[in-house]
């Protein structure tokens, strides 16, 4: 049974394809055109013919002819959309080949995309919706003049929309305007990372909160929280060395979304405390284990069902709350440049400033604590966060070693390296950020490059270590 949480988190997760579709918002305006010609049709029956018949801006004519006029602009419409079609499968094919296929939700995100294919069948809509509106003159001699002329202003605002979309596409299509659209969606999945307090206010429920600093209350199930991380941990250990309920999936699939409201809410009102095996992006098949629950005794099987309805399965991995595939599709653009069929390092340089961007937003949020607390002190969620480590291994390693022959983006993968390095304060962290600039100077001694360019990899290399410990 689908509880209220459970749906909420369907409703998240539903909005976040339907702003990767194309059908979603050309049906949006189609349903808001077929309301406008309803409304433009009331118009025309309170406003006599005769108060517009000298007006050289409104259109007459029998209700035959306008009538036959709106079908010949739903016509026109029809057979230019077409082209619009046509326009759209170029960027797609472009997009797909030259930066991968991960990198089409970039495209079919846009909204100016799907603005314009949103003119087409509205205004198409509109004209066929008036058309059928009209009666026979027998029935009504009045001619529906202003309907038919918003149809022809709807048709010639549709044909402007064309031209925008051939300029928007040649702007799009553009190396650092992908770039740019796959970082702005990094920085936004990172700013939307789960946050350090969690207000679940539809249900009656309370909060919850990352605070290690909470008094103990006795008597309670649950680890209290209080003192450093490792004594944390030693007491969780002690609440779960019992072993826990298990939570399996009955699919198989990556883990699009986890709603975290959903679990804290069963785990405040069941008295439970869960801890997540899996995080968004893991790949999971049928049995696996994705949650533990304390204590077994309160765990039911609608319950468990409750729990595995707040995971998200797909054949894909999304952005929504996988920060690793965000950054990912920075990666994979910036290693297809690098390849010998497209070798453009100007576009890997241009990445690199993007999750250069990204993992210092990252880092100046700080790596969020793995465990939620509630207001009393009492432990409720334990999940596995994203760490720093994993970030800076998916955004250099691969592109390291594509780019081993190139000085200028190794050079550049130093400064990313640097910029990251200014907003990180934590003595680990530089640690990390130290050894990838070891690893960019021992891949380029062993690269192809000439003696120079491998002594100023070197020098750079070595400033920037210095520089970090």
């Amino acid at each position: 049974m689908r509880t209220r949480a459970a749906r909420r988190v369907a409703v998240r997760y539903n909005w976040d394809r339907l702003k990767v579709s194309f059908w979603f918002t050309p049906l949006v305006m189609a349903l808001v055109a077929v309301l406008l010609a309803w409304a433009m049709y009331w118009v025309d029956s309170i406003i006599p013919n005769e108060m517009l018949e000298s007006s050289r801006l409104i259109l007459s004519g029998t209700p035959g002819e306008m009538r036959t006029s709106l079908i010949s602009m739903a016509g026109t419409i029809l057979a230019t959309a077409g082209v619009v079609f046509t326009l759209l499968t170029l960027p797609l094919s472009t997009v797909a080949a030259q930066y991968g296929s991960r990198l089409l939700r970039v495209f079919l995100g846009d909204r100016t995309t799907q603005f314009v294919l949103g003119m087409f069948v509205a205004t198409f809509v509109y004209c066929i919706v008036a058309a059928l509106s009209i009666p026979p003159a027998t029935v009504e001699p009045e001619a529906p003049q202003v309907t038919t002329t918003v149809g022809l202003l709807l048709m010639m605002a549709t044909f402007a929309t064309l031209i925008l979309l051939v300029q928007h596409i040649s702007t799009m299509l553009q190396a650092p305007n992908i770039a740019a659209a796959a970082g702005a969606k990094l920085v936004e999945v990172v700013g939307a990372e789960i946050p350090d307090e969690i207000t679940i206010g539809d249900n009656g429920q309370g909060e919850f909160e990352t605070r290690p600093d909470l008094p103990e209350t006795p008597g309670t199930p649950a680890v209290k929280a209080g003192g450093d991380k490792e004594r944390r941990s030693d007491r969780l250990n002690n609440v779960m060395e019992t072993g826990g309920h298990a939570v399996r999936v009955r699919r198989t699939g990556y883990i699009q979304y986890i709603d975290p409201e959903t679990i804290l809410t069963l785990a405040q009102e069941k008295d439970l405390v869960i801890h997540l095996q899996h995080k968004p992006g893991n790949f999971v098949w049928p049995g696996v284990v994705v949650a533990l629950v304390w204590p077994v005794d309160h765990v039911d099987e609608q319950l468990e069902e409750q729990i595995r309805m707040a995971f998200r399965l797909g054949n894909t991995r999304t952005p929504t709350q996988d920060i690793e595939y965000a950054l990912n599709q920075l990666v994979e653009m910036a290693v297809r440049a690098m390849s010998p069929a497209i070798n453009d390092p100007f576009t890997a340089m241009t990445c690199l400033d993007y999750i250069a961007e990204g993992l210092a937003l990252f880092i100046r949020q700080g790596e969020k604590d793995s465990e939620y607390y509630d207001l009393e002190g009492r432990v409720r969620l334990v999940f596995e966060p994203v760490t720093f480590e994993e970030l800076l291994g998916a955004a250099f390693d691969m592109l390291r070693h594509a780019s081993c022959d190139n000085a200028r983006v190794l050079l550049h993968m130093l400064g990313a390296i640097d910029v990251i390095g200014q907003e990180t304060k934590s003595p680990e962290a530089r640690q990390m950020l130290a050894r990838h600039a070891r690893l960019i100077l021992a891949e380029s001694q062993v690269s192809r490059l000439i003696e120079d360019d491998k002594q100023l990899i070197q020098r750079s290399s070595e400033a920037l270590v210095l520089k970090l410990s």
